[in-house]
């Protein structure tokens, strides 16, 4: 046994220890009678986890029962005593850090804090309680909190301990620190003392828990407040229409003492069953004194106690009399206000609400006879702040017992959430790194973007390391081969895609007589130009073929974002061509195709060269009109699918009616000219007259569609009039067949 272990069966002895010291100490206090705590007199009734569920609850209860689990605190206390003494004999289950160990500590602690907790929501009714409580409950509450925190600890660290991965990744961690302090800087950053707040556990405590706290605290202290508001009223609106009828039956007894003590005997058996029982109901008189709410320039005399619960049975007893000042305060409280006075004198501790006992006399003034109101005494009831607050300190209590549970719960929970969030990256870490190391062959750059200060950044660094390697591969895959890759398995789906295909006319031109290292260079210059478009319009490169290009886009507006592409390559291409022009050299043009419906979309090749990209007739179509624009000279063509989608964006023009090769069915096509808010007005009058002349073409009248053709290209030198023109001359001098469906069927791609 090495000097850790044994350190550890020591302190697992002495909880032990602890454990059975607390089961005989006096930890908490009862009452002898609900509310006695705050008397004077009051005799605190001490209790201990030993006869705990039997002070309790007298009799066998449900609640008796349930608090009777506490007896396993002791019986573990002991347990842990003999693993100290015969640890050899018991085998793994007395190993301090043994799951069982581990989990029984946790019930053990719990259950301490739970018999400090109990009394506290039964009896904690003001604060005289907590200044009652026996000093071995004072010291051994917070020693069972700090043990249940570090059971739970412990715990948590058993359990990764546990997982053979995080083990690995700790030696992995002592590996690297010994790595030289200069090497380690250039790794993983030079650290400080502040890094702890910058880890991920960090910020998830300090999120969740803040966030979670102002919570907690914000409706507690909303509830409570409600909670006051109502208990004040309940107690309030009672207690002033008690006394407004005290005050009743009095004048309507005036002069009857029997009534009086029958109705002041019925209130007071009433009380002793109230919860919020009164102090006292006190009827205050002063008979000899004639004075009127409207006459109270100067202060009332004295009223005497004429009827108290103070002194049941007894008329005038022996009860303090109210002041001639009180009096005055009080009648002029109501002659401004006709109701019942409510008092709250926070010196005294007591609620008061006085109800003046007002009789209406007829009295001359002059020679008129006027009713005025004769004060003749006060019906008082005093409730005690304590008796009226004692629930809501117990619910103030309760909350702040449960707001801090469930606190406790949340680091907890938090503490678990960032270990399922960090241990993963941690792990990916010590495994990227692994994978660096093997492929650390190659020469590559990665820019860290990370600029936190936690375990993420970690990450990055190892993470550079690996994409060192990849990054010159990546340029030669397609990102959505690159998302393919990550699903691990070869798999096809359908999508509705738009594709948009590209060839660079006059290439081959441009390149007679070069070294393929000047075409190679004037080839990648015009692909990249166009790649940067494709991916600035939210599309993707699916592949290159010599000088054509596969493009592909999808979403919502993947029509609109091709359309976009094209304009902008064709603007690029324009631009090339007019400095190419400038310095004498050869010049090219490029033909767009684009078509949108729904293709096979997944991997195809063989077993062990694969690569991910579109079939069907869709793509088939868009390759076939970047073909069409030869035919008609145009720049970029769309089908009439992708012409309903972008018809409020961009101008265009039907172009023709075509089935192209290979198909039968024919398609209208258009041309996109240019977006609709940068469109030239010559661009208005080509679309105009084109499609004047290709309506009367399909009319068969053709020296009118020649008018209409011949305009656009005198002005404009427009080409696919051109092409229709002759087109309209060939019909004039050999008519076509009465079935000429207006279908031009192409012939080659």
């Amino acid at each position: 046994m090495n000097d850790r272990t044994t350190l550890f069966r020591i302190a697992d002895g002495l909880s032990g220890v602890l454990f059975i010291a607390w089961f005989f100490l006096p930890i908490s206090i009862g009452l002898v009678s609900p509310g006695q705590i705050v008397a004077e007199s009051a005799t605190p009734q001490y209790f201990t986890p030993l006869t705990f569920p039997v002070t309790l609850s007298g009799g066998i209860t449900a609640t008796q029962i349930a608090l009777s689990i506490i007896y396993l605190v002791p019986l573990l206390g002991i347990f842990k005593l003999v693993c100290l003494v015969i640890p050899n004999k018991l085998g793994e289950i007395a190993s301090p850090l043994s799951l069982f160990a581990t989990l029984a500590r946790i019930v053990a602690t719990s259950l301490m804090v739970f018999a400090f907790i109990f009394p506290m929501l039964r009896y904690a009714d003001s604060g005289a309680w907590f200044l009652s409580l026996p000093r071995t409950g004072v010291i051994l509450a917070p020693v069972s909190f700090a043990a249940n925190i570090a059971s739970v600890v412990i715990f948590l660290r058993l359990m990764n301990l546990r997982n053979p991965i995080y083990r690995e990744y700790q030696d992995f961690k002592k590996q690297r620190a010994l790595v030289p302090m200069e090497i380690a800087d250039k790794i993983r950053g030079r650290t400080s003392a502040f890094d702890v707040l910058f880890k991920i556990r960090t910020k998830l405590f300090i999120a969740f828990i803040g966030i979670i706290s102002m919570i907690l605290l914000v409706l507690s202290l909303v509830l409570l407040q409600n909670y006051r508001s109502t208990i004040l009223k309940a107690v309030g609106d009672a207690a002033r229409s008690q006394v407004e009828q005290t005050s009743a039956n009095y004048r309507v007894n005036l002069g009857d003492s029997i009534a009086m003590f029958e109705y002041l005997n019925r209130q007071f058996e009433l009380n002793k069953k109230a919860e919020f029982a009164y102090d006292n109901l006190t009827l205050y008189s002063n008979l000899k004194s004639e004075r009127y709410l409207d006459e109270l320039n100067a202060d009332l005399s004295e009223f005497r106690a004429e009827f108290s619960t103070e002194r049941m049975g007894l008329q005038f007893p022996d009860v303090p009399a109210l002041t001639g000042t009180d009096a005055t305060v009080y009648a002029r409280m109501f002659a401004a206000d006709p109701k019942v006075v409510s008092l709250h004198d926070t010196d005294a501790r007591i609620f008061r609400y006085v109800s003046p006992i007002i009789k209406q006399d007829t009295v001359t003034q002059g020679t008129e006879r006027i009713k005025r109101a004769r004060i003749l005494g006060f019906s008082i009831m005093t409730f005690s702040e304590d008796v009226v607050m004692r629930p809501y300190y117990l619910t103030r209590v309760s909350v702040i017992i449960f707001t801090f549970f469930f606190l406790y719960i949340a680091v907890v929970l938090t503490y678990l959430v960032g270990s399922y969030i960090v241990n993963p990256l941690l792990f990916l870490r010590m495994n990227v790194r692994k994978i660096s190391d093997v492929l650390s062959s190659a020469s590559l750059v990665y820019k860290d973007c990370v600029h936190s200060h936690d375990e993420i950044k970690s990450l990055s660094s190892e993470i550079n390391d690996m994409v060192t390697v990849i990054r010159g591969i990546v340029p030669y895959i397609s990102a959505s081969t690159l998302k393919q890759a990550e699903t691990g398995t070869a798999s096809t789906t359908r999508k509705e895609l738009t594709f948009l295909f590209t060839d660079i006319r006059g290439f081959t031109t441009l390149c007679e007589g070069m070294e393929p290292e000047e075409v190679v260079t004037i080839l990648n210059h015009y692909l990249d130009l166009e790649t940067e478009i494709i991916l600035n319009n939210n599309g993707d490169v699916d592949k290159f073929v010599g000088d054509e290009m596969m493009a592909f886009f999808e979403g919502p507006n993947k029509e609109e974002h091709a359309c976009r592409a094209a304009m902008q390559i064709r603007q690029a291409m324009m631009k090339e061509r007019e400095e190419r022009e400038k310095k004498g050299l050869a010049v090219v043009s490029i033909g767009i195709g684009i078509n949108t419906g729904d293709v096979v979309f997944g991997s195809v090749g063989a077993r062990d060269r694969m690569d991910f990209t579109s079939i069907g007739d869709t793509v088939n179509l868009a390759a076939r009109l970047e073909g069409a624009n030869k035919a008609y000279g145009s720049k970029s063509i769309i089908t009439e699918a992708v012409y309903e989608r972008v018809k409020d964006q961009f101008l265009c023009r039907e172009l023709d009616f075509i089935a192209v090769k290979g198909k039968t069915e024919p398609v209208r096509i258009y041309e996109i000219l240019q977006e609709i808010p940068e469109a030239h007005p010559k661009l208005l009058e080509i679309k105009s007259n084109f499609e004047k002349g290709l309506t009367a073409y399909r009319a068969r009248k053709w020296d009118k569609a020649a008018i209409a053709f011949k305009k656009n290209i005198d002005l404009f030198n427009d080409h696919p009039s051109t092409v229709f023109l002759e087109r309209a001359e060939h019909f004039t001098r050999h008519a076509p067949p009465d079935n000429w469906d207006g279908v031009f069927r192409m012939t080659v791609k």
